[in-house]
């Protein structure tokens, strides 16, 4: 499935002289061809029939950063990177699978389909090579970093990479008037420090962080490298490459960094160049020892201060291209996907049910929603929820009401589903749930919204359960993690259990389910005198209730002595992953989870489908590991005797992103990756 990368806080307007060369040929008018002929292209294709493995190996063993994967007769099929072997290392990919059958999944990074847009003749300039790769970079969705070549005929004929454009830039025959070099007021010289991705935008971890912790890194922030910091500062840096060896010599991935690294060149300080050098110097260093990346410090200091890549460089060689500072985005299935994967949970309330039998049927079906057909003829079109019903309930309406007469006599719930909850299958995963939230303003929740076709049809209902529905539906270790489900533990977005609203077990339930009406919210703790929570108070707990014709009038502990059993487990600790909640939430049908410190403590939190919405949306604005960083309140030992949640919030979103040294500033939820800020 295609993962889209957007940019992360927008393209950055850097103060910073302009593109070198503006306006001009910066690589002197060289063309493809002489880049394939000087570098000799020989040995960088390979055959369908080949492996994985053999694609490591053939990396590993020279300095190239793809293969070209072409068939018997010479014509090319698709591109083969150091980013498929890195995804093939964390996906736990056998050796022994065919590069064909790679190119055909929704792993590979450059496939058949998107062949087009790295294609070039042999007579291409190197600039307009450098502009289609730079335009990849922006759109984020395919390999960037290389440029295949193919004749008339439709045989291969090389691969050009970012480093080899540098090596352009370079090239001793352009050095008299090379345009890095000019020190005129019209182009005044690049720096270093202009280009590089400043330290706010590099990524980290510890020596004892595992191989597959690296290449997840740096396939989830779709970098190249990442540095390795210890306490005393810079310990070294992994590359893709390192990691392409690694995978070609069978290292496991639990493997620390710092015991892959020992011995390993080159060593991080053949890599180290002043921020004050000119760029062109560190473009001649990228090309005499052929490295992809640069460690950038301050002159005359060991202060990192940022990073230079080959990329780095190119995107500053075409007028008015901004430096991009880019972040890889989970969009997820789109809600028609889900729909599909689910379409048994989409249900039609019979005409003239009563709101018994459709409290019966949600109860039997394990839905939480229906369409109800109402009007004349049944021509048009309403949505029935738990929450109708539960505010059903608490207005006394009785069991025997049609469910039409009841739809019409209220305000709230309109025979049209507000438009703007109407969404089309194309809709991603996270824009759903985003909607949700943004619909659920103080005052009324959104749990739900309606799959509509182009031509006005309804397909379906989506709901806050189908987003964890999708979490379990996802096959990939990598699509995973990218939702930040694996890393983020519940007690970073749950519900802290001092403001969630609460009853006595001695109220009534239609009392109950008044409190979760009065506070607009779909939980509610029961807590007994001694100030035990027993229990929630759900608007499942309604449609349970009107389907076995059970009184309002008596008490929840009443309730709970007969209410439907096999709910499954209840509960979850507060460092649970997303993921593992997910999963119990999409077992059992349960929307609402209780969190506690310990097994058997008091409850501190509750966690909702709905906040599983927002831990996913989360992602969006901040890399995916970090999921809902900018919401993390405490941590899995933390104190809960905190001020209002209000409060609380807006004191760690200023502390997270203006982190000290007295601090920490570290906060990153993987466990010994993260990404830096005040430690380099």
């Amino acid at each position: 499935m295609e993962r889209k990368v957007k940019a992360e806080a927008e393209l950055e307007d850097v103060h910073s002289p302009q593109p070198m060369g503006s306006g001009k040929d910066v690589f002197g008018g060289l063309t493809v061809s002489w880049v394939t002929g000087y570098l000799k292209m020989e040995g960088c294709e390979l055959r369908s029939t080949s492996t994985i493995g053999d694609l490591a190996q053939a990396l590993a063993a020279s300095d190239r950063t793809a293969m070209a994967v072409v068939d018997k007769d010479g014509r090319l099929l698709g591109l083969a990177t150091v980013v498929d072997v890195m995804r093939a290392y964390v996906e736990g990919t056998p050796l022994e699978q065919h590069l064909a059958d790679w190119l055909a999944s929704a792993a590979a990074r450059a496939p058949p389909q998107k062949l087009q847009r790295l294609l070039v003749q042999p007579s291409a300039s190197l600039a307009e090579v450098a502009e289609k790769m730079v335009a990849n970079a922006v759109a984020g969705d395919c390999a960037c970093h290389h440029i295949v070549v193919q004749e008339d005929s439709g045989r291969f004929h090389g691969v050009v990479s970012s480093l080899d454009l540098v090596n352009g830039l370079c090239h001793y025959e352009m050095w008299r008037h090379h345009p890095l070099l000019q020190e005129d007021e019209a182009e005044p010289t690049l720096f270093v420090r202009h280009v590089m991705k400043q330290r706010d935008h590099i990524f980290t971890c510890t020596p004892k962080s595992t191989m597959k912790d690296a290449a997840k890194e740096l396939l989830l922030t779709n970098q190249g490298s990442i540095l390795i910091l210890d306490d005393l500062g810079l310990s070294g840096i992994i590359t893709q490459r390192d990691l392409v060896k690694a995978f070609a010599a069978g290292v496991s991935g639990s493997v620390t960094v710092d015991h892959w690294l020992y011995g390993q060149s080159p060593s991080v300080k053949d890599r180290i160049i002043d921020s004050g050098a000119k760029l062109v110097d560190a473009a001649n260093l990228m090309t005499t020892r052929r490295l992809e990346h640069l460690v950038v410090c301050q002159p005359g200091e060991t202060e990192v201060v940022g990073t230079l890549s080959s990329l780095d460089v190119l995107l500053r060689t075409r007028a008015n291209t901004p430096l991009l500072r880019s972040m890889p985005l989970w969009l997820g299935p789109t809600v028609g996907e889900v729909l599909d994967s689910h379409h048994h949970l989409t249900h039609i309330c019979p005409r003239g049910a009563t709101l018994g039998e459709a409290a019966e049927l949600l109860d039997n079906s394990g839905a939480s929603s229906l369409i109800a057909r109402i009007g004349a003829h049944g021509s048009n079109l309403g949505l029935l929820t738990e929450n109708g019903l539960l505010r059903a309930c608490v207005d006394g309406w009785s069991s025997k009401a049609d469910v039409e007469d009841w739809m019409a006599a209220t305000e709230f719930q309109h025979a049209a589903v507000p438009l703007h909850l109407q969404v089309p299958p194309s809709m991603p995963l996270t824009e759903a749930a985003s909607l949700m939230l943004s619909a659920a303003e103080p005052g009324r929740t959104c749990h739900h919204l309606v799959v509509r076709a182009l031509a006005g049809t309804w397909l379906g209902v989506f709901s806050a359960l189908d987003i964890a529905r999708a979490i379990q539906s996802l096959a990939s270790e990598l699509d995973i993690a990218r939702t930040g489900a694996t890393e983020t533990p519940v007690g970073a977005i749950m519900k802290l259990e001092e403001t969630m609203p609460k009853c006595r077990p001695t109220d009534s339930l239609g009392s109950a389910l008044g409190t979760l009406d009065k506070f607009c919210q779909n939980a509610a703790l029961v807590v007994d005198d001694a100030g035990e929570v027993l229990g929630l108070i759900t608007p499942r707990c309604a449609i349970q209730a009107i389907s076995i014709g059970f009184s309002m009038d008596r008490s929840v502990a009443d309730w709970f002595a007969v209410r439907p059993a096999g709910e499954g487990p209840r509960e979850v600790l507060i460092n649970t992953p997303l993921k593992d909640a997910a999963a119990i939430m999409t077992a059992h049908v349960l929307h609402h989870l209780l969190v506690a410190e310990a097994p058997g403590a008091r409850p501190v939190g509750v966690l909702s489908s709905l906040d599983l919405a927002r831990g996913i949306v989360s992602a969006n604005y901040h890399c995916p590991f970090l999921s809902l960083g900018w919401l993390q309140l405490f941590g899995a030992s933390a104190s809960f005797a905190q001020g209002p949640p209000s409060v609380a919030l807006r004191a760690t979103h200023k502390r997270r992103w203006s982190p000290t040294l007295e601090e920490g500033g570290d906060y990153s939820p993987l466990a010994s990756c993260r990404r830096s800020r005040t430690e380099l």
